[in-house]
């Protein structure tokens, strides 16, 4: 199998719950900070309070914890798109604007204009009803039923809509456009949604392009900003939200996901020119692997089709899974699916040859909650800082593995707390990373 050239990562940021920006990020990964809080009363149509239920129920949720974002105020400078426009946006446009500029920003100077006209973007992006699309949906249906109820003529109560307000309801397509745009990046954008694995397709596709020199720079991520409570309502349904609003992945008691929000992007560049550049290089990509998980569901994911994934990233990244001393997990607290893929770990790393807990595991996911098509990409900024800050992190809301865990006898270990990351004879720091979808 021919190996691509690595793929060096020369600038990053994120916003996320409980961190404005990757430093204080990677402050509340390293002294193990949870950002999980309660739904304030005006962020959901309805009191918080009066939605939550102690049984699943049409219209309630389990639970009012979630990982938000409640202390972010936009700043639009140095973005090339009308400021009032951008004032009127959706949150979700917010974030991925922000994130963008500082991820390039990150770069210490070096994208050149020159630069930027071969310069991509790829975002993943949920497709659900954000603030902006549900506000839309409620002056439109809700009128109409309105009208239709009251026997109102629509034209004494329907207001004209403002370009902001039909732009912030595009929740595919345009949010990657719009970061390209005022940015002045040239290249081809798309935004995609491949559920929960969407971030880690958008670093995955970013690197293809440079591989293949169809673009010089890349900045590859992922948002999650949808009006929180059809997320919190919709993970009710399926019986996978946490009633007691604590995220803790392969713990024995762990009772479900909790779902947050945020957005984040890296910077990609392959590595002769960050070389060339003389750029900070924060870790460098060495491969990846995708599949169709063809005999699994949203919650029961099939083992097959991640041994395949996994088995792929190794082969293409030209090492072994002993090579690896950490693993950003996807690790969303679902006791079936935290299972599941323990046993597709354990099956990838065999029965044999390794040391029992050998190699640290963890899933951001515990601090900020489950950010959907963003999961990857803050499981992958946490990753590139634990290498650059040469720190194994911590995962929180561990105590005990289930029976017959993995991680009773085999070569996996949770970290609690921040530690060295040592070097094992003379070979860089390896980790890898999941995200399923």
């Amino acid at each position: 199998m021919i190996q691509s050239p690595p793929i060096a990562v020369v600038g990053m940021a994120g916003i996320f719950p409980g961190a404005r920006n990757v430093s204080c990020f990677w402050n509340n990964i390293q002294s193990g900070t949870c950002a999980i809080v309660d739904v304030p009363p005006n962020r959901w149509a309805i009191d918080p309070l009066k939605a939550v239920s102690h049984t699943v129920g049409p219209d309630r949720t389990l639970s009012r914890r979630a990982g938000l974002i409640l202390d972010f105020d936009f700043d639009g400078s140095g973005l090339s798109v009308d400021q009032k426009l951008l004032a009127e946006l959706d949150p979700m446009y917010h974030l991925v604007l922000s994130a963008g500029r500082d991820a390039l920003n990150d770069c210490e100077g070096h994208i050149s204009e020159v630069m930027k006209q071969r310069a991509g973007v790829i975002l993943a992006a949920i497709a659900l009803p954000t603030d902006g699309s549900s506000r839309l949906t409620r002056e439109i249906l809700g009128k109409t039923f309105e009208n239709s109820l009251f026997k109102t003529p629509a034209n004494l109560t329907r207001n004209p809509l403002s370009k902001a307000a039909c732009l912030a309801a595009r929740v595919t397509s345009l949010p990657g456009a719009m970061v390209a745009k005022a940015l002045g990046l040239h290249g081809g954008t798309y935004t995609l949604d491949a559920a929960c694995s969407s971030s880690l397709y958008s670093i995955k596709l970013a690197c293809d392009e440079l591989a293949g020199n169809r673009a010089d720079l890349m900045l590859a991520g992922g948002v999650s900003r949808p009006e929180s409570l059809f997320t919190q309502a919709g993970f009710t349904q399926l019986k996978a939200l946490s009633p007691s609003g604590v995220c803790a992945p392969f713990d024995a008691d762990a009772d479900g996901l909790v779902v947050g929000e945020g957005a984040g992007f890296i910077v990609l560049k392959r590595l002769s020119d960050a070389v060339r550049d003389k750029d900070r290089i924060y870790a460098l990509i060495q491969g990846s692997g995708l599949s169709n998980d063809i005999g699994g569901n949203l919650l029961a994911p099939d083992t097959e089709g991640q041994i395949r994934a996994m088995t792929l990233a190794y082969q293409n990244s030209g090492w072994t899974p002993f090579d690896v001393d950490h693993i950003e997990c996807h690790g969303t607290g679902t006791p079936v699916g935290d299972g599941i893929e323990l046993k597709s770990m354990q099956t990838v790393w065999g029965y044999d040859g390794w040391t029992r807990g050998q190699c640290a595991i963890g899933s951001v996911k515990s601090m900020i909650g489950h950010l959907l098509t963003g999961a990857g990409i803050a499981g992958a900024i946490k990753t590139f800082l634990a290498l650059h800050h040469k720190t194994l992190p911590p995962s929180l809301n561990f105590r005990k593995p289930g029976k017959g865990s993995p991680l009773e006898n085999g070569p996996f270990r949770i970290e609690s707390t921040a530690t060295g990351w040592k070097r094992r004879d003379e070979h860089p720091r390896r980790a890898a990373l999941s995200a399923f979808g």
